[in-house]
């Protein structure tokens, strides 16, 4: 775990601020300045006119002056009101311009293993509180030593000043409220010892969300009456939170009562002081502007603490956010295994562990995949076969043995170009609520001629035109109500276009079809098989009969390969793939 001070994170918040918003800063420094001055010359005017009764100055003239000097004062107060009310939504700005995109980035940069790791799941929650809240965190962070500079500029004014009548009174207002800071600086430690637990509570509200959301869960969740048991997790995790919460909330009040108490004790001191220098000859002018002063001496003290505590807290949460946005974001090297149409693929011993994990899920795996070959991954659940395809395709790395792509290692690739010659279509397929044509060529921008011509290839193109929107038609209707659900073949249909528009030289496909009957999936294959010629193709199903069409089968068993060769050479062995295939034609002879 890194740690960061606060000095380094001050650089961190305000590097970017005085580089792109340096309007935003020098509205912060005007702000103090109008907060320090304002109220210095409202008690100079409330002494000024005293002094003048003092002196029997006419009604009159008293008049005048008494315009004079609060249209004055007005002035002032309107251009400070105007200052403080810029305040927050320009720290909004800051946070929203600045620094909510670095953690978006990081999450689609970091490595699949980190991604679904849990630590880490913990560590983006606390970064996306630092950066989403506004009384917190990053935007907590500037509008807190907005208010502790200007804050602390009014100390050292008033401090000066009240220095000048005694400075008994000065250090007796220093030791208090140097108390009042302790007290509060124990509710921060507090705080940060249960922020992973109140982040563990954010992620499970986070998840159920996520499960309520979800369109294609809906039907479960009515046809088995899920709904109080998932209300359930929910209340769970909220009650938890709360637990956590209150608990830092009954210290926060102790600290607002010991500072109420010292207040109370802080004034009635300077007061009584006050009222003895008064009865030895101070005039009522002084007095009125000296009562002034110990007031606003007090509350900037009282603030300048709390303002060091509310900082100290949004600095332990710019931590978390530095220390998720400094993540390693693995990218391998800088080879290239640039080829125009196919990839050869080798695994040579490859085993792999998860995070966590007391053994290997693949164990000491070895096979060779020919540019071009179309080979079949059968195995039961559990047998490792996603990890395979997780491995091959670079977003995995071997924790032993090496995995070469034209006969460079996976460490040593440059992954984003290696991803960019991969089509992939996993057991969940990946689908935006965007436009057709948008969801073919994963971008805004695309060839229409290209999407008509992949959208035919893949039998889709007739559906598709009798759309009112054609390719702008959205899938879904969570953006709008005009878009079109597909049906589970229409959209292995889809996604095949995706996959010839991407005209990539290696193909994945991870149980795509698995939602599908045995006649459909037969029949997307067969398309697979026709359409991919060209490219190096790795096919998993659970169906048997659908990779018959493959050049090469190999059996999974518990990570390790039990068997290889063609449909008809397994079937000769009469071996495990044999045993597979003879369960599963019984129930269609």
């Amino acid at each position: 775990m890194k740690k960061y001070s606060i000095w380094s994170n001050y650089r961190f918040a305000y590097g970017p601020l005085l580089k792109k918003k340096k309007k935003i800063a020098l509205c912060t420094l005007a702000e103090a300045v109008f907060s320090i001055f304002v109220p210095i010359v409202g008690m100079a005017v409330t002494s000024m006119i005293v002094g003048r009764l003092e002196q029997g100055t006419s009604i009159k003239q008293l008049s005048v002056t008494i315009l004079l000097a609060f249209t004055g004062y007005g002035v002032l107060n309107m251009a400070k009101a105007y200052l403080e009310a810029r305040g927050w939504p320009q720290y909004i700005e800051v946070r929203t311009d600045l620094f909510i995109i670095p953690p978006l980035e990081k999450d689609l940069s970091i490595s699949m293993e980190q991604y679904e790791d849990s630590e880490v799941h913990k560590l983006r929650e606390k970064a996306s509180d630092c950066v989403w809240r506004n009384l917190d965190g990053l935007e907590g962070f500037f509008h807190d030593n907005s208010e502790l500079f200007k804050n602390s500029l009014g100390l050292l004014s008033y401090a000066l000043l009240t220095g000048m009548m005694n400075w008994k009174i000065l250090m007796a207002l220093a030791v208090v409220s140097a108390v009042s800071a302790a007290a509060g600086m124990w509710v921060t430690q507090y705080y940060r010892k249960i922020r992973d637990p109140l982040a563990a509570c954010s992620m499970t509200m986070h998840y159920v969300n996520r499960v309520v959301d979800d369109v294609a869960g809906g039907k479960d969740i009515r046809i088995f009456g899920l709904g109080k048991w998932i209300i359930g997790k929910y209340d769970e995790a909220i009650k938890e939170h709360r637990r956590l919460a209150f608990k830092k909330d009954i210290r926060e009040y102790g600290s607002n009562i010991l500072d109420t108490v010292l207040a109370a004790v802080r004034d009635v001191v300077c007061y009584l002081y006050l009222i003895t220098q008064l009865s030895q000859g101070m005039r009522i002018s002084e007095f009125v502007f000296f009562l002034g002063l110990v007031g606003g001496f007090s509350g900037w003290l009282g603030m300048v603490s709390k303002n060091l505590v509310a900082v100290k807290r949004d600095s332990d949460m710019i931590c978390d956010l530095r220390e998720y946005l400094d993540l390693d974001v693995e990218d391998g090297g800088e080879q290239t295994c640039d080829t125009e149409d196919s990839f050869e693929i080798v695994f040579d011993h490859v085993s792999y562990r998860y995070r966590g994990a007391k053994e290997d899920t693949i164990k000491d795996v070895s096979f060779r995949l020919a540019p071009g070959e179309k080979l079949a991954l059968v195995g039961v659940n559990g047998a490792g076969k996603s990890t395979i395809v997780k491995l091959m395709s670079g977003l995995y790395l071997p924790t032993s043995g090496t995995v070469y792509v034209n006969n460079v290692s996976t460490r040593e690739l440059d992954r984003k170009r290696y991803f960019a010659r991969q089509a992939a279509i996993f057991q969940e397929p990946f689908r935006t609520s965007y436009s057709i044509g948008e969801n073919i060529a994963l971008s805004e921008q695309y060839d229409c001629g290209q999407v008509w011509n992949v959208l035919e290839a893949a039998g889709l193109a007739e559906k598709v035109r009798g759309l009112e929107e054609q390719l702008d038609t959205c899938l879904g209707k969570d953006i709008k109500k005009n878009g079109v659900q597909l049906s589970g073949g229409e959209l292995q249909k889809l996604l095949l276009a995706r996959v010839l528009y991407r005209d990539a030289a290696l193909v994945m496909l991870d149980e795509p079809t698995a939602a599908l009957d045995a006649l459909a999936e037969t029949k997307i294959y067969e398309n697979y098989h026709v359409l991919l010629q060209k490219p190096t193709v790795l096919f998993i199903s659970h169906r048997l009969a659908s990779t018959r069409f493959c050049d090469r089968i190999l059996v999974l068993e518990d990570g390790e390969i039990c068997e290889e060769g063609t449909h008809g050479e397994l079937m000769g062995q009469q071996g495990r793939y044999y045993e597979l295939f003879q369960v599963q034609s019984r129930y269609y002879l």
